[in-house]
């Protein structure tokens, strides 16, 4: 991941470029002023801790917490207070082991056979759509049992989303929604998605726009 410089640094440093050179200090008079008193100058103020904002983001990045893992955890503690879709079929769901390949980095699974006791059968859950394109409508798209929070990070684990085809388009957003179709197990490593829904048919519970059931 590549590191991007903090944006007070960047700003310190453009700040620094304007400014230039420090000015030079007047010349002291050649006429000697003896009743004055010498005042040596103040020291230098000691940086505040923390202050050395480079070391902090080379020991941060060093032990993994660097600032985009941060973020995602923050919206994973806020996640948690927002509504849920919760329920059995997740359950069985997570049951799936999920782990990343050291040398592809990609996402691998295992299903046990709870799990996959239920591809190729009907299958009906209850999650919250993730659109996968800017349109009105859509037939594909993902759900979880969280509220999305971020269309640019993950809605949740990988064994607790899902990827949906319907059979007819649905009105696209963050909805509560009902989904119902034919379970599949997938192996899409790369995108971290282990379970799809096809033939599906959805009904929107409640809409976020609206606050209400519709179509």
């Amino acid at each position: 991941m590549p590191i991007r410089p903090e944006p007070g640094i960047a700003l310190a440093l453009l700040a620094l470029a304007a400014c230039g050179p420090p000015p030079e200090a007047p010349e002291t008079p050649e006429t000697p002023q003896p009743q004055a008193a010498v005042i040596a100058p103040p020291e230098a103020p000691a940086a505040p801790p923390g202050d050395d904002t480079g070391d902090d983001m080379w020991a941060e990045f060093e032990s993994g917490q660097d600032p985009a893992a941060q973020e995602l955890a923050g919206e994973r503690a806020l996640q948690l207070t927002l509504p849920t879709a919760d329920g059995p079929q997740w359950e069985k769901l997570r049951q799936t082991r999920v782990w990343v390949d050291e040398e592809s980095q990609l996402f691998q699974a295992s299903h046990p056979a709870a799990v996959r006791e239920l591809a190729g059968k009907p299958f009906k859950i209850l999650g919250f759509m993730l659109p996968l394109e800017m349109a009105e409508q859509t037939r594909r798209f993902l759900i979880s049992p969280y509220t999305p929070v971020c269309f640019y990070h993950p809605p949740a684990e990988p064994n607790e989303v899902i990827e949906v085809w319907l059979k007819r388009p649905i009105r696209a957003g963050y909805h509560l929604i009902e989904v119902q179709g034919v379970l599949a197990l997938a192996n899409d490593g790369e995108m971290g998605l282990f379970f799809q829904i096809h033939d599906g048919q959805a009904r929107i519970v409640q809409a976020v726009d609206e606050g209400a059931e519709g179509l």
